[in-house]
C-alpha cells in the first residue's frame, strides 16, 4: 500500500509541502514502522535463523529505522523516508514474496521444528 500511495512522490518536499503530503508522510512512516516491527518479530520467532537466508536485504537497518520511527520520531529524516519508498520497498517486497514462496514450499521447515 505504501508503494501505491507514494507513487507520485518525486522528493521529500512532496511529503512536506501540504497538509495532505504531511498526512501521507505520517502514514508512510507508520507503514515502514509496521514492516520493521513485523520483520523483527519474525526474526525473533525464528531465533534469527530465517532472514539470514536472504542476505540482500539490510535487515538490521530495517529494524533500526523501526526503532527511530517508534522512539525518536522527531529524528525521522523525510529524505531518508523518501529514499526508502523510492528505492528500498520494491526490492524488499520481492524478497518477502520469495520468503513466502520458500516457506510454502517447505524450504525452511527445519527452522520451525
Amino acid at each position: 500500500m505504501a508503494l501505491k500511495r507514494t507513487s507520485d512522490v518525486a522528493d521529500c518536499d512532496d511529503l512536506l509541502r501540504t497538509p495532505e503530503g504531511v498526512d501521507l508522510f505520517d502514514a508512510t512512516c507508520m507503514r515502514i514502522q509496521t514492516i520493521g516491527e513485523t520483520l523483527k518479530q519474525i526474526d525473533t520467532e525464528t531465533k534469527e535463523k530465517l532472514l539470514v537466508y536472504y542476505p540482500g536485504i539490510p535487515w538490521r537497518k530495517i529494524f533500526a529505522m523501526r526503532n527511530i520511527i517508534s522512539h525518536e520520531y522527531l529524528s525521522v529524516d523525510p529524505e531518508i523516508i523518501t529514499d526508502i519508498v523510492k528505492h528500498n520497498l520494491s526490492p524488499l517486497l520481492v524478497v518477502l514474496y520469495r520468503i513466502q514462496d520458500d516457506l510454502n514450499a517447505g524450504k525452511h521447515d527445519a527452522i520451525f521444528g
